[in-house]
């Protein structure tokens, strides 16, 4: 299991997780759950801070951090 950190408006939260999908799956379902807005997931694998968001792609290809 890896720890990530969940960062929403309302501020922000540690958990655990298999993997980077089922992190980002879970960090959406509590910002669900308890009513939050969720900006992004980081982990800190091998010392390396890394960023997970979601993100919309249009029709132009063009990529909008949601």
């Amino acid at each position: 299991m890896y720890e990530y950190k969940c960062f929403t408006r309302q501020g922000s939260w540690r958990f655990y997780a298999d993997s980077d999908t089922d992190a980002l799956r879970l960090a959406l379902f509590y910002c669900w759950r308890d009513g939050e807005d969720f900006i992004k997931v980081q982990n800190n694998f091998g010392g390396q801070p890394y960023t997970l968001r979601l993100c919309k792609i249009d029709k132009t290809n063009s990529i909008t951090t949601l």
